[in-house]
């Protein structure tokens, strides 16, 4: 390569350092260590492989070192016929896909593209032989019996047009390191899930504290009644005693006088002493109470300093939680932030098909062949298709920054609202719509009725296999919340794969039976959560389904 060449890679190369300086300056101190470590490393492959496009795009553009570049790149080079036939390749590309060079020549280079992706990879090559630009694409490789090997593509046509050369680049780290990212986001959402169940167990057992300790305290009460009650006893005994022994002193004075007295006297005496046993075990009864009553202040004490131990314990699951929260609420807006982005950087690329496509419908429809019509009738499909996903996805990610207008309202309103174009476009099927009055909430009355219209489109979008479909919206009050469902006798499904129902672009149903792009669900748990909510799922394949969401209540509810 010459002097300008290499020139030209280190600027690259440093262009590439400052935008890996510049994305890692944006991670916040409050993500989690492995997070930013599978962040960097995202990152940084992203910048590797960007720079090693960008070279070779510029070694591609050199007619002179192309040759040279050619065998010593580090990503496999491939030059292919229009027939898809390897006609060269490099070493590094051999050693990619597990054979001699000299085997692979004349092998068809769509036989190592996995099945899911080869109908990428045909579109892919038929770009490029149509196009005098570059094209890209991401594909799966499987060789013999290894993993799967994700690839990233960039082909170029020759001048002639009777083959391209294609550079192949191994991103197979940067796809694990993206699901990672995946499972951690739904690792997090759980463990939220999990804190605000827990929370609620723990105020149902301060509840119960509460209670025992007013159980307690009425016990107290009970016992100092009954102690004033005896020693009330007591001195009516000793006054009693004090009788008798006057008593004692007259008899004695008049048993010089009265001899009929003194049989009277050894009576009084006999009764003087029972009383007197009476006494001892008066007495001993009020020394056992006594003990008792200290026995159940100790344990009152001991019950008290469990109190504030579970108080201490309480306060610290409480910041833990709140902990969580804020790592989940920046996970979210990261996830917005890029959504957005990404939706932002697709609408230029979708914009430039549509014109292409259009222009080759308008001026060349009638002397192209028919499979070829057919060809551009499915890229304006599929166009029209991605340009719907990104709308969504750009919706996803304005729910997150939109500020929140809360409000008090009727929810029957928000529910006739939507029910209204519903009907409209669906006057046509046997549709049976049970609806329980439902109760005033304090929320978002827009965001509200996004929630609706994604649960009620899906209800009626799920039932269109029934002859007679029955949809059923009802309301629970329950202590602290309002929990609203929406039931329907649709296909529902498997439950083992509810965890993925309110994940970005997750499906559980193809794309051939029931259209979607897979956010609906996202922007209602989005939603939710951002009033302090829940949402959950029931459902059984072929037997319809229930989907839950509830809203905290407000103090004039």
């Amino acid at each position: 390569m010459g002097k300008g060449n290499k020139s030209e890679k280190e600027n690259l190369s440093k262009n590439a350092e400052e935008i890996l300086n510049m994305e890692s300056s944006k991670i916040t101190s409050e993500h989690s260590e492995e997070t930013l470590k599978l962040t960097y490393e995202l990152r940084e492959s992203q910048s590797e492989l960007k720079l090693k496009n960008k070279e070779l795009i510029l070694a591609l553009s050199n007619a002179e070192d192309a040759s040279k570049l050619f065998d010593f790149t580090p990503a496999g080079n491939f030059t292919i016929s229009n027939e898809g036939e390897i006609i060269k390749l490099n070493i590094c590309g051999s050693q990619m896909l597990g054979r001699n060079r000299s085997l692979l020549k004349t092998s068809r280079f769509g036989f190592f593209v996995s099945d899911d992706t080869k109908p990428i990879f045909n579109l892919f090559i038929k770009k490029v032989f149509n196009n005098t630009v570059k094209e890209s694409c991401e594909v799966t490789l499987s060789i013999d019996d290894n993993l799967p090997m994700y690839v990233h593509l960039l082909g170029i046509a020759s001048r002639n047009g009777e083959q391209c050369f294609v550079s192949m680049t191994d991103i197979t780290e940067r796809k694990q390191l993206e699901m990672e990212l995946v499972y951690q986001n739904e690792e997090k959402a759980k463990r939220v899930t999990e804190l605000v169940i827990a929370n609620k167990e723990k105020d149902k057992r301060v509840a119960e504290l509460v209670i025992a300790n007013e159980e307690k305290a009425k016990r107290v009460a009970e016992l100092r009644i009954a102690n004033i009650e005896k020693a009330k006893r007591v001195k009516e005994l000793v006054i009693a005693d004090e009788e008798k022994a006057k008593r004692v002193a007259e008899l004695v004075i008049a048993d010089e006088e009265k001899a009929k007295q003194a049989a009277e006297l050894v009576i009084a005496n006999k009764e003087k002493e029972k009383r007197a046993s009476e006494l001892i075990i008066a007495n001993k009864e009020l020394a056992y109470q006594n003990k008792e009553k200290q026995k159940r202040a100790d344990e009152l004490i001991l019950a008290n300093i469990e109190k504030d131990k579970r108080v201490a314990e309480l306060i610290i699951a409480n910041e833990e939680k709140e902990k969580r929260a804020a790592e989940l609420i920046n996970a979210n807006k990261e996830l917005e932030a890029f959504s957005y982005s990404v939706s932002h950087d697709l609408r230029a690329p979708l914009r430039h098909i549509n014109g292409y496509v259009d222009l080759l419908l308008s001026r060349f429809y009638d002397s192209l062949p028919d499979k070829a019509r057919h060809y551009l009738d499915n890229i304006a499909d599929s166009s029209r298709q991605m340009g719907t996903l990104i709308d969504d996805l750009l919706q996803f990610s304005r729910i997150g920054r939109q500020e929140k207008r809360l409000v008090n309202f009727d929810m029957n309103i928000i529910v006739n609202e939507v029910l209204v174009p519903l009907k409209q476009d669906n006057h046509k099927r046997n549709i049976e719509w049970r609806i329980a009055t439902l109760p005033h909430v304090y929320a978002d009355q827009a965001l509200l009725r996004l929630v609706w219209t994604n649960l009620l489109n899906n209800a009626v979008k799920f039932t269109q296999t029934r002859e007679k479909t029955i949809i059923e919206i009802n309301a629970l009050d329950e202590n602290d919340e309002f929990i609203f469902s929406i039931h329907d006798n649709g296909v529902g499904f498997d439950m083992q794969y509810a965890h993925k129902l309110f994940g970005v672009f997750q499906r559980l149903h193809p794309t051939d039976e029931f259209e979607g792009t897979g956010i609906g669900l996202a922007n209602v748990q989005h939603i939710i959560l951002r009033h302090g909510g829940r949402t959950w799922a029931e459902a059984e394949t072929d037997k319809g389904a229930t989907f839950y969401f509830s809203l905290p209540k407000n103090k004039e509810n």
